[in-house]
């Protein structure tokens, strides 16, 4: 997530996300779907997960300063305030450290826009686009809206799993740790979001979204499946590699944000299966002024 700042107010880019996804709820009561289909809504179920998942966000974004420890609890060496002359490797595992030299760019900001660009734009937006284009063979009319609202559920349900993660873990970031910060600017050393590198969010919202359109597209018999599961794994070491580059995250941190955004993007669907928690058999019915549900809830 990028830094919130002193105030108490939410990140542009954080409640245009909410917008959109609480778009995409409202309109889950309107998608009708056939028996035989193999992705099924909830309407109520999904509209209070998507909501809870959301509402979470939006606190934690509002409540940063507050919610986030004053000092990190994942350190790596002494507390140091990130500015140049200040920081080093210190007690940071090999693993992370190797990686961290091996993939750090001199460009971090070029790096760090691209994977805000691909994570928060360009991924999304195709993995929306691909739900509605990759359906499955005998798809009903309203499947390509389905399996675009489960995308959209199972990348609140991440993002909402990372916040609380980060908020949890107070990992310093690495240009902190490495004493490459300043005091303004992309890498200012001044706010919580210094402490906030556990899991990568990018990360994670990358491997949700395309995960879960993969997942559903597999679950409708598509056969475009199996590229699909191929692009949601580049993409995600796509935008992780360039959070390394970027001195944002670590390689754990990527992982971890992996895990979480996929472990969402499988998850989520299969319980939209029928007769799976969130895929109850539903039918509806519209009239000029009402509709109504029926159905084994």
């Amino acid at each position: 997530m990028q830094r919130a700042g002193r105030r108490a107010v939410a990140h542009p880019r954080t409640a245009d996300r909410v917008r959109s996804l609480y778009l995409a709820l409202g309109l889950l009561a309107a998608v009708p779907a056939r028996a035989d289909e193999q992705l099924l809504l909830r309407p109520a179920a999904d509209i209070a997960i998507g909501a809870t998942a959301l509402g979470t966000l939006v606190a934690t974004e509002l409540l940063q300063d507050r919610l986030v420890p004053a000092s990190c609890r994942i350190c790596e060496g002494p507390d140091n305030s990130g500015l140049p002359g200040t920081g080093g490797r210190g007690s940071l595992n090999a693993v992370d450290a190797w990686f961290h030299d091996a993939l750090t760019v001199s460009w971090r900001e070029g790096a760090s826009t691209a994977s805000t660009v691909l994570a928060d734009a360009i991924v999304p937006l195709g993995a929306i686009a691909g739900a509605f284009a990759f359906t499955g063979p005998s798809a009903s009319d309203g499947a390509g809206l389905r399996a675009a609202l489960i995308v959209a559920e199972s990348a609140a349900v991440s993002s909402a799993l990372v916040q609380l993660t980060k908020f949890a873990t107070a990992r310093k970031r690495p240009f902190v740790r490495y004493g490459h910060g300043a005091p303004e600017g992309a890498y200012a050393v001044a706010g919580a979001d210094d402490r906030l590198s556990l899991p990568s969010g990018h990360t994670a919202l990358t491997a949700s979204v395309t995960t879960s359109l993969a997942m559903a597209a597999q679950l409708q018999g598509s056969s475009a499946a199996p590229w699909l599961w191929g692009a949601a794994a580049a993409m995600t070491g796509t935008v992780g590699a360039l959070r390394i580059a970027a001195e944002k995250h670590y390689f754990t941190d990527v992982l971890a944000g992996a895990a979480i955004g996929a472990g969402c993007g499988i998850a989520i669907p299969l319980l939209h299966r029928p007769g799976a928690l969130l895929g109850r058999e539903l039918t509806f019915a519209s009239a000029p002024l009402a509709f109504s549900v029926s159905g084994r809830m």
